[in-house]
């Protein structure tokens, strides 16, 4: 894993944001765990075998025979309509009911999360994330250089009493919460889904002091267990003041390699987004766009995420019932009723960035939680991805990792 040194030469020339800009350990793991002797649960890859690919041959076909000329040339900076159309369909499932024209679609959710970072947030502006928190978005954020304040999470999610001091705080201060950013179901990186009651008290807290929520929603469909959580977008529409800018991305229900996303925000906000689009790639690929569209004019994708949730449930319950076999009993973790991850929590002497090292040698890949955090916290902690390997493998995987983790705490005792 190490890395080659370099000389830069340039280094006095970049922007001081760029000091902020950091690499995502996940994006490093990735080149790493593709290797085939690898067991991996560092990259929450889906499932995408599970696609037919001979129909998407034919979604390709469609889009090049039908709309070739649309298919092949520039776009809408605010996306393809139809393909709106079809993602309204999408959220109607989950019971958000919005127009066409409350959305634009995105180059995946990670360019939504960046042109959000974009347009809301100045240097030492303040802004509030789950402790921990998709390392995707912080690493976004940080680039603008916020004030990022960390709330910490339980089984039902961020915790509301903390946050409702810390806003409070502020707002004795006279600082204004530019964003609380929340995964809500199924979280990446804890698992961990937020309650009703706590969603209802989020947003409550939002209207009263006069800042937004970006509920960022990838995997709300893949539910394993339980029953489904209403949206806090779902919250907000019944509301008078519309409070949450909503994301998702086709990447889990779909393919990530299309790299289509979307955002439902109020129409100023989407104004602003658009104008960010048009600076950055002037719209998403036309092409991604009209598969898209022609895959989810088919009803048999409802069937292919009925598919992706019995292939995820299972390989979440095999890596459970392994943590309970071959796990230290020193040891916690999650235990998600839906989406791709576990967290994992040891003892505080141990050093999972440390361990990941031996981890490797012993063929097994995860992610170290430091990554997860935007205060450094996390040294014992890692996120275990249940979604990309087999069963088989998790298990194996479960095992090398346990006695690793076994051998090392009685390293630790040997010296105490």
């Amino acid at each position: 894993m190490s890395k080659k040194i370099t000389f830069d030469y340039w280094k006095h020339l970049y922007a001081k944001r760029t000091g902020n800009m950091l690499s995502s350990e996940i994006r490093d793991l990735l080149s790493l765990s593709a290797r085939p002797d690898i067991i991996s649960f560092a990259g929450g890859l889906p499932e995408v075998k599970a696609l037919n690919y001979q129909k998407l041959e034919k979604y390709v076909k469609r889009a090049l025979k039908i709309g070739g000329d649309i298919s092949l040339q520039y776009g809408s900076s605010d996306g393809y309509y139809p393909l709106k159309t079809r993602l309204t369909e999408v959220m109607k499932l989950e019971n958000i009911d919005v127009n066409e024209e409350d959305m634009i679609i995105t180059t995946g959710g990670q360019q939504a999360l960046d042109l959000l970072a974009k347009i809301f947030i100045n240097p030492g502006d303040y802004l509030i994330v789950e402790s921990p928190s998709y390392t995707g978005a912080l690493n976004s954020f940080k680039s603008y250089e916020p004030q990022i304040i960390s709330i910490p999470v339980d089984s039902k999610g961020i915790i509301v009493s903390d946050l409702k001091l810390k806003l409070n705080e502020l707002a004795n201060k006279d600082k204004q919460v530019k964003f609380i950013y929340l995964v809500p179901n199924f979280s990446n990186p804890s698992g961990y889904t937020l309650s009703f009651n706590r969603r209802k008290e989020i947003l409550n807290l939002a209207k009263k002091y006069n800042t937004l929520i970006i509920e960022d929603n990838p995997y709300g469909m893949l539910r394993y267990e339980g029953r489904p959580v209403p949206t806090i977008k779902e919250l907000d529409i019944k509301s008078s003041n519309q409070n949450v800018i909503y994301i998702s991305t086709l990447s889990k229900i779909f393919a990530p390699g299309f790299r289509i996303g979307w955002i439902v925000a109020p129409h100023p906000i989407l104004e602003k987004l658009t104008l960010g689009v048009q600076s950055a790639d002037l719209c998403t690929s036309s092409f991604s766009q009209r598969i898209a569209y022609e895959y989810f004019s088919d009803p048999v994708w409802r069937e292919n995420i009925i598919e992706f949730i019995k292939i995820y449930s299972a390989r979440r319950d095999v890596m459970i019932k392994a943590l309970e076999k071959y796990f230290p009993r020193e040891a916690t973790w999650s235990k998600p009723e839906g989406g791709f991850f576990i967290w994992l929590r040891l003892p505080e002497f141990l050093n999972t960035k440390e361990i990941l090292a031996d981890t490797i040698r012993n063929k097994v890949a995860y992610v170290p939680g430091t990554g997860f955090y935007a205060d450094g916290r996390g040294l014992n902690e890692a996120r275990l991805a249940f979604c990309t390997e087999n069963t088989e493998r998790i298990e194996k995987g479960i095992k090398i990792l346990s006695e690793i983790i076994k051998d090392k705490i009685k390293l630790y005792r040997s010296f105490k």
